[in-house]
Order: C-alpha cells, then structure tokens, then sequence
C-alpha cells in the first residue's frame, strides 16, 4: 500500500465499521459553532477497574504509527499490564507492532469498532490522527472502558464539551496525552513557580522554533481540517504548561501568523509560523512564538521557556531557577524518567485506584481551549476573549 493510500485509509481511520463515529465527524464540522459550556469540573472519582491486585490489565491500543508505537512500547514496559489487542488499518504498522508485543499474544484488529465489541479490553490508547481523538474516545469510554487519547483532545469546541460529558456521565478514567508535566524539568519547574520561589509569575516568554519540516509521509499533518494546525496537533503541550503555571486559562489572546515558506505537499493548507499573545489576567502573559522555518545552524531555534516572576526566573527546559538575589539552583529533578513513561505509568496507577489524573480531561479541554482562542485570532486578525470563544465556539 503506497504511503498516499495508506493515509487515506488513515483518514477514516478503521471505517470498515465506524458509522457511529464517522456521523460525529459529520455533526462536529457542521455544528462547529455551536456555544462551548462555561468551564466544568469534575465532581467524585471515576470507578476503579475491578481486579484483583495482582492481575493483569488488558489493553488495547488504536493507531501505531510512530507516535502509537513509542506508547505501545511504553505499555509494554508497564508491570502488570497487558497488550491484548492492537488496531491499525496499516498492516506494515500492524505487524511491527504486533511484533514489539508479541509475548503477551494480542489479537490484530483492522476495524476499532470490533475491538470494543470484543472482550479482550479493559483499557484503551486512542493513537490515531487529530480529528478522531474526539469520537474514538467518546466509543471508548460509552463502551465501558478507561482511555488514554493522545493530545489534543479535539479540534473543536463542541467535541471538548462532548468529552467533558462522557467522562462524567461514565465515570471512568481518561487521561490526555499531554505527558510532559509528568517528570522533570517540567513537573520541578511548575511545582518551583507554585512554591513561591520566584515569587508571583508575570511572564512566560516561549518558543518553538523547529528546524526541518513534519515528516512528509504522514500527509494527515499538513490539512488543517484533520491536524488542527500545528497550533492544536504541537503546541498544545505548551499550552497546558502555561495554563498549569497561571492555574487557569487565558482571558483574551492576539495573534498573526501565516504559510510563507513550506507549501509542500501540495495542498498543505497549515501555517509555518505564529505569534501568540495570551492574556491571562492579574498581569500575566505569555508571548509564544512557534514556527518550522528555523535554520539548523542558526542560534535561537529550538524550544524556550522563560518564567518570570517578581522574584526571579525559572528556565523551564533547563530545569534551572535564576531568584533575583541569590544563586542559581536546579529544580527538583523528581520525578525522573521518560515523561512517556511516567504518563503511561500514572494512567494505570489512576486506573487500579479509581483517581482522575494529572492531565484530565478538564485539563485536556484547556489546552485545546488555548489553541482554539488563538487560532481564531489569527484567522480574524483580532483580539478574541475566551468569553467569546465559550459563547460562540470554534472550529479548526
């Protein structure tokens, strides 16, 4: 299968049985619109899955391209759990996948839809393209088990509420994939600013300046109507670092950004680079540049993320704290490890006792909030307060 079909296929991703789904994708891009609630939270704890403490959980995973794959690795890693199923209508990425996990002897499946009809779950990873995280999840979760969705969670506001209220009405655990507040330097650094060690943050000056285009073999990337735009499918990881430092969202965001530079493949319709200015009120902003026009042996390119507080600074890629009289010092290294793994870990500690995790769905839905505030700014060319943005909703 050549890489265009292939992507195709993706495109629907395992719609040899996906009516359900493929009629949310439908009603998501027609009621995009439609008014976002007022921001929700979650009342109680989710169920805990019922086994015994020292069984086995069944997990399936759903897409293992190259990022599915680096979960599905993960999983494997993770005592006590199980890969018993794999889902991908790729059968090169089915088959090496199915190769990783071999010793725990999963059933291959080419249909999702099959997969949760089956017994062989008790938790699901929705690894597939941007556009059904949303549906795929909701299946999940209505079908009586515990998700991860990969990030971000949707691409509209309507399908964020609609995971808001899934997971509140089934009770069970679903973890986003915004793994890197998981471990150090980006827990340490967090906690540092929580703590008070560089007194109230004003600013976060940020930047993701990549050198070299997203891999052309996954053409899902460059339609905005799949990805999201690299505002929603990338930096959505730091959306959720700055709404955790400020512990809220944004008020208001303006913006600019454009396609000047990369226009292949042909038909890519993403931007190559964008300013944000996120208001969050209290006299805190951020000021985020993200682009893939960087030049590999020019200085200033790669990730930057400045605290500034009214006693100091925290470099938060780094893990360095800079107080305005006193020495540098290292945030708290802990918790170490691979944010992936960490992640991957925390979601079957949440699913065995019956907690919500660190990037719930509440979190989950602020990230892409952020997103979505300021990809309307920059389609508009104008200020846009999150008021506006609940009321009125918003669509990638």
């Amino acid at each position: 299968m050549t890489d265009q079909k292939s992507d195709l296929s993706r495109r629907h991703l395992l719609t040899a049985g996906m009516g359900a789904a493929s009629a949310v994708l439908l009603a998501s891009g027609c009621q995009a619109l439609r008014p976002a609630a007022a921001r929700p939270t979650l009342t109680g704890q989710p169920q805990p899955l019922d086994l015994a403490p020292d069984a086995d959980i069944r997990c399936g995973i759903i897409g293992v391209g190259g990022r599915g794959t680096g979960v599905l690795r993960a999983i494997h890693n993770v005592p006590k759990v199980r890969v018993t199923a794999v889902c991908d209508l790729n059968q090169e990425n089915l088959d090496r996948a199915m190769g990783i996990v071999a010793d725990d002897q999963p059933t291959a499946f080419g249909d999702y839809q099959q997969m949760l009809k089956s017994d062989l779950v008790d938790t699901v990873f929705v690894m597939t393209p941007c556009y059904l995280h949303a549906p795929m999840a909701i299946a999940v979760l209505e079908s009586g088990r515990h998700c991860y969705c990969e990030k971000p969670m949707a691409i509209n506001t309507r399908d964020l509420d609609r995971m808001v209220r899934t997971v509140q009405d089934t009770g069970k655990v679903l973890q986003v994939g915004t793994q890197l507040p998981h471990a150090s330097p980006w827990h340490g650094a967090i906690k540092a600013v929580h703590d008070g060690e560089i007194g109230e943050p004003v600013l976060i000056h940020a930047q993701r300046h990549n050198a070299g285009d997203l891999p052309h073999h996954i053409p899902w990337f460059f339609k905005r109507k799949l990805s999201g735009d690299t505002i929603l499918e990338q930096a959505v990881h730091e959306f959720d670092i700055f709404n955790a430092i400020f512990k809220g969202v944004p008020t208001q965001a303006s913006a600019s950004g454009g396609q000047a530079v990369l226009f292949d493949p042909p038909g890519r319709d993403i931007m190559d680079h964008y300013g944000l200015i996120l208001d969050y009120g209290k006299n805190q902003r951020v000021v985020y540049t993200h682009s893939w026009i960087a030049i590999p042996k020019a200085p200033h390119g790669g990730r930057v993320e400045m605290v500034y507080g009214t006693k100091g600074c925290v470099d938060v890629e780094a893990g360095m704290i800079y107080p305005r009289d006193g020495e540098p010092r290292k945030v708290n290294p802990e918790p170490a490890g691979d944010s992936t793994q960490v992640a991957v870990q925390n979601f079957f500690d949440c699913v065995r006792q019956g907690k919500h995790p660190l990037t719930d769905v509440i979190r989950g839905r602020d990230g892409a909030l952020v997103a979505l505030l300021g990809l309307k700014a920059i389609d508009t060319n104008r200020v846009v307060t999150m008021q506006e943005l609940l009321a009125k909703g918003y669509s990638a």
